[in-house]
């Protein structure tokens, strides 16, 4: 166990940390996402420094150290030019000379663990975070929810990974080459929210990010929503899905000569819901599903994935996130005037008119009583 200078020093060092990211506006951007999309689930919840105070570090530390008493339950996946001669009995040295406990520690059958508990907003949600900046900058990000059902769901999986190409393809072609407003976009993929078992749904999340100027965002974000809409309803063309398949077989035969792609692929092989003891089949597993879908892509099935796997239309459920710089406070008056009247309209303008005609009477109610009173 560690002595109490150590944990008062790591406590510390880990305070320090945690307000140093208080302080980054892109902290407080992501919290606010995270928040959003799950539910302030205890699993993607950020961590205060104020709940430091509840941590005891040596209950902490004994938990560590208990997860990793048996070494029965590693997986080490080495991957790179290595010599096995020389490897070996390092690994024998430092791994396998971990006594093996008497009873199991880990008492977990996958088939009986709980997906992640959180729960995504049933319909549109937008909103600005509002940070101190040194630099005006803007990030945006959208989510979409994904929920994968059905005997086929492994396939769903690759139709997830081409669609998300498709989308950041054609969103650039928009945003950049058309309107000129930004340098990228990212569009990513969450699956992490199910259950680790054989069986039942996938859950997670489809997110398209881009940097831009404030002015522009919400005009951006409009323009991302409706190209995503008309790949709905009017589906890509053979060129986007030829443009799509060649990008993808491309990334694949790159990555077959580094070291990440494959060490990914192992631990994909071990995580994935076939693995029963035998990597080899695991693996060949995932091969069939990539081909099979490869093989049926077309403008059609891809229209049809669109709609399957995305809200149907995608501008029924979904949430919007900008991070804005923090403006002076009259500023932020005037943009609350501004935004609020085009929000709500005719109704908006006679509300700010009202309000305006209030403040005004009341300033010469009390003009008129100080001068009556002189």
């Amino acid at each position: 166990m560690p002595g109490d200078e150590e944990v008062k020093l790591v406590m510390q060092m880990t305070k320090e940390a945690i307000k140093a990211q208080e302080r980054d506006p892109f902290t407080a951007f992501a919290n606010r996402v995270r928040e959003l999309n799950y539910g302030k689930s205890y699993f993607f919840k950020p961590i205060r420094a104020k709940d430091l105070k509840n941590v005891d570090p040596i209950k902490s530390c004994q938990y560590f150290d208990s997860c990793f008493k048996d070494p029965s339950t590693f997986s080490v996946v080495i991957v790179g030019n290595i010599e096995p001669a020389i490897a070996l009995p390092l690994i024998l040295q430092y791994l396998g000379g971990i006594p093996k406990p008497d009873k199991p520690v880990m008492h977990f059958n996958r088939d009986e663990l709980k997906a992640l508990p959180f729960t995504f907003p049933k319909s549109v949600v937008r909103e600005v975070v509002r940070s101190q900046m040194v630099e005006a900058q803007c990030s945006v990000q959208i989510t979409f929810p994904v929920d994968l059902k059905g005997p086929h769901v492994m396939e769903e999986i690759h139709f997830v990974g081409f669609l998300s190409k498709l989308l950041e393809t054609r969103i650039m072609q928009v945003l950049r080459f058309k309107h000129g407003q930004i340098y990228s976009v990212n569009v990513s993929v969450f699956l992490g929210g199910n259950k680790p078992s054989r069986t039942g749904n996938v859950r997670g999340d489809i997110t398209v990010n881009f940097s831009c100027d404030p002015d522009s965002s919400w005009r951006l974000v409009g323009l991302s929503l409706d190209e995503m809409l008309c790949l709905q309803e009017q589906g890509p063309s053979d060129l986007d899905v030829s443009t799509i398949l060649e990008i993808e077989q491309r990334a694949y035969e790159n990555g077959l000569q580094e070291n990440g792609y494959w060490l990914d692929r192992i631990l994909r092989g071990y995580q994935s819901r076939f693995y029963a003891g035998d990597l080899n089949v695991s693996l060949k597993a995932q091969d069939e599903w990539r081909n099979k879908v490869r093989s049926s892509l077309t403008k059609v099935t891809m229209q049809e994935a669109l709609q399957r796997i995305l809200p149907s239309p995608c501008t029924k459920q979904y949430t919007v996130v900008v991070l804005m710089p923090k403006l002076p406070r009259l500023q932020r008056l005037k943009s609350f005037l501004f935004s609020g009247e085009k929000r709500l309209g005719i109704e908006g303008k006679v509300l700010i008119g009202t309000t305006g005609t209030l403040v005004l009477a009341a300033f010469w109610w009390k003009y008129s009583r100080a001068r009556n009173v002189t």
